[in-house]
């Protein structure tokens, strides 16, 4: 590992991975948790998985790529397929916005027949066989796409349900601990207002303000986990007869 480069580490049993850039004195920049971007340390950007290096064939002055970071530290306009952590990296690198994940994706055939043009979360449309690469899904789904029939192809495809199974298992809990910590403090701001004690009131809403962000980002998160397997499930009847979608 060296000043500049792109790490990444694998998450969530193999099935996503998180990316930051190398400062090159033992400090990472990147999206921390679809959050914003921070300067954490190493152990603390893989926290105890392996490191991997990106290769770049053309890039940037690692200097200019560490700066490109610095300037964008503290934002927070994560989007798990517009503006992801891939995305932030990519661009202190490159200069360039894209996600080679999401890319991937959206080369599929076989997928696209499946999960395009569906329309994913209450905010953004976004394609389904985008958001699938987004959540490191292009494996199985390439692997769908070279399958010699469609129980191979089904084979590969019900894999990557119980990946998003898993996925939404992991999400749920954190959704409802954020949505009830958010609630929590909006009873304790009201209490504080009846009481007429106003500064304990705000005190109780700015620590129910980043609750209430991640509920939302959570709850989309989940949206988008939830309605990619709502519609694998669809398509898998088809090919479990023999049909090709």
């Amino acid at each position: 590992m060296a000043k500049g480069d792109h790490l990444y580490v694998y998450r969530n049993w193999g099935t996503l991975t998180h990316h930051g850039l190398d400062c090159g004195d033992g400090t990472v920049i990147h999206y921390r948790d679809g959050d914003a971007i921070v300067r954490s340390t190493l152990a603390s950007f893989s926290a105890g998985q392996q490191l991997y290096s990106k290769p770049y064939a053309q890039a940037d002055a690692p200097d200019v790529a560490i700066k490109r970071a610095f300037s964008r530290l503290g934002e927070r306009d994560y989007h798990i397929v517009f503006n992801n952590c891939e995305h932030f990296v990519v661009w202190c690198k490159t200069g360039q916005h894209q996600s080679q994940q999401v890319n991937r994706a959206l080369q599929t055939s076989l997928v696209g027949g499946i999960l395009g043009g569906m329309a994913l979360g209450s905010v953004f449309a976004i394609p389904a066989v985008a958001a699938a690469g987004a959540y490191g899904l292009h494996k199985r789904f390439e692997q769908a796409n070279e399958a010699k029939d469609p129980q191979q192809a089904a084979a590969s495809l019900r894999s990557a349900l119980g990946e998003l199974e898993r996925l939404e298992h992991q999400l749920q809990p954190q959704l409802d601990h954020a949505l009830r910590e958010a609630y929590r403090w909006d009873c304790t701001a009201r209490l504080a207002l009846r009481r007429q004690r106003e500064d304990l009131a705000k005190a109780a809403l700015a620590k129910k303000q980043p609750f209430k962000k991640e509920a939302l980002a959570l709850h989309g998160q989940l949206q988008e986990v939830q309605a990619l397997a709502h519609r694998l499930r669809q398509a898998l009847p088809s090919l479990d007869r023999g049909e090709w979608v």
